[in-house]
């Protein structure tokens, strides 16, 4: 049963219901059909409105459904062109799967061959391996001696250039040293231990006795006894004697026999000339 037909139903089943309460209101009273009309007269009217709006409903329904019916047969006949075209594609597969099921026994084979082939060319390596193994031995050990004995003399050259260039320099040293000690008449006999080094500073503090701080220490090559001149400009002003040393920095007694002016901050302590 269509929708149309169940609106009818049930519209014909409302009317009978009314026409009923109708029958049944006239029996009761006993008026007549003009004044029952009158009396239900809105309720017709209401019954003739919902009539015609189900009647458009119904029409709307109609229209609904045969779009409906068309969306679903345009999508039923492009899903049967679908279907047909899945179907060459597979046609077209399979021959394609066909064609290479071919290939691939074409190929098991020959891989069978070679395999065969790629045994025996296996064993015939194996053996050649063991062949070049025992030759890179035998390489391994002569380049390892060659390289022993490369690298021994090797450093024996090395080190006979290093032993001729320090006797160059202790040559030359020597020869430095030795007109050093005739210009100053020393032999290597003399005693130098407690001749200071030549070293050049400035009295940095002045103490209340007889105690001056210098700038130049034990990291100059000072040692406690060393003694020091102390000039000003040109003006030699004493002797001074180390009393105690620290790396950048010492305190030195002035000598009062030596003394030949007064010492201030800034003059300059030298090493005495020999």
């Amino acid at each position: 049963m269509t929708l149309v037909g169940k609106i009818f139903t049930v519209l014909i089943l409302i009317m009978s219901i009314s026409f009923m309460m109708i029958a049944v209101t006239v029996f009761a009273t006993h008026r007549s059909w003009h004044t029952i009309a009158l009396e239900h007269k809105t309720t017709i009217e209401e019954l003739r409105v919902t009539n015609d709006r189900l009647r458009v409903e119904a029409s709307r329904a109609d229209d609904r459904l045969a779009i409906e019916q068309a969306a679903r047969r345009f999508a039923l006949a492009a899903l049967q062109t679908r279907e047909e075209s899945l179907a060459q594609q597979l046609a077209s597969q399979y021959q394609q799967l066909t064609d290479k099921q071919a290939e691939v026994d074409l190929i098991t084979a020959t891989l069978s061959e070679n395999t065969t082939t790629l045994a025996d060319l296996g064993k015939e390596v194996s053996g050649l391996r063991d062949e070049i193994r025992l030759a890179q031995k035998d390489r391994d050990a002569n380049f390892g001696l060659v390289i022993e004995l490369t690298d021994s003399n090797s450093g024996l050259q090395g080190s006979l250039v290093t032993f001729r260039e320090q006797e160059v320099q202790l040559r030359d040293q020597l020869s430095r040293m030795k007109l050093v000690m005739d210009a100053h008449e020393l032999t290597q006999y003399t005693p130098v231990v407690d001749i200071p080094p030549r070293v050049d500073g400035i009295v940095t503090k002045v103490g209340e006795k007889t105690l001056v701080e210098i700038s130049i220490g034990s990291d100059d090559g000072l040692r406690t006894g060393h003694t020091l001149e102390v000039f000003r400009n040109n003006s030699y002003l004493g002797r001074v004697k180390v009393q105690r040393l620290e790396p950048d920095r010492a305190v030195c007694e002035i000598i009062p026999e030596y003394r030949k002016g007064i010492i201030k901050r800034g003059d300059r302590v030298a090493t005495k000339l020999i």
